[in-house]
């Protein structure tokens, strides 16, 4: 008997949907113009002759040399172009966890961009032994949802989607960038944040 398995869309899934579906930084839905850009996936190089195409299709839509110059001003773009990869579409559409979003409310803009800037500062600052792992998977803050849905949540990611080599660390301006890009996606998803 062969299995069939329901389609999700993004937009359907909480923070708890993600265990159960398995869904890593490398899932692709290319049928779905859902893909995965890892500048580090060798298999792309070795099958496509190039980097920043995906890995699983050759999709090959984003604009880097836009993208690379981190102008938050140019939001729109960059939450566009990260909406092509699987992962990014799932942390941005995802149902946010009624914990976090009470917890963001309780401060007010300010309070929780200096919050942001600190946890970016000591999870993405510089190179870690264990680079991938120090954002957690959503939950407890909306901080973590913004990370993993701006490719700010590790080294590897930074890297690939904001052009910020992994062994630097970062310069105030990448920082701030960092820190811009997830404030931009917390007020886009939590309405009546307090000035």
């Amino acid at each position: 008997m062969e299995k069939t398995f329901k389609r999700v869309k993004p937009e359907d899934l909480d923070s708890s949907d993600l265990k159960p579906l398995k869904i890593t930084c490398g899932s692709t839905n290319c049928e779905e113009g859902l893909h995965c850009y890892s500048r580090f996936m060798k298999k792309a190089e070795k099958k496509y002759g190039k980097q920043g195409v995906c890995y699983e299709c050759g999709n090959d839509s984003i604009d880097w040399d836009r993208m690379y110059q981190n102008d938050i001003k140019d939001s729109k773009f960059i939450f566009k172009s990260l909406s092509k990869e699987f992962i990014r579409e799932v942390f941005s559409k995802m149902k946010i966890d009624q914990f976090a979003i009470e917890n963001s409310l309780k401060k007010n803009k300010r309070e929780l961009r200096t919050e942001a800037k600190k946890l970016l500062k000591m999870r993405i600052g510089k190179l870690t032994d264990w680079d991938g792992q120090q954002t957690p998977l959503g939950k407890e803050n909306i901080i973590n949802y913004a990370q993993h849905a701006t490719a700010t949540c590790c080294r590897k990611c930074l890297a690939s989607w904001h052009n910020i080599p992994k062994e630097q660390e970062l310069t105030e301006t990448q920082l701030e960038f960092c820190t811009n890009l997830v404030m931009k996606f917390i007020e886009e998803r939590v309405v009546d944040l307090g000035e």
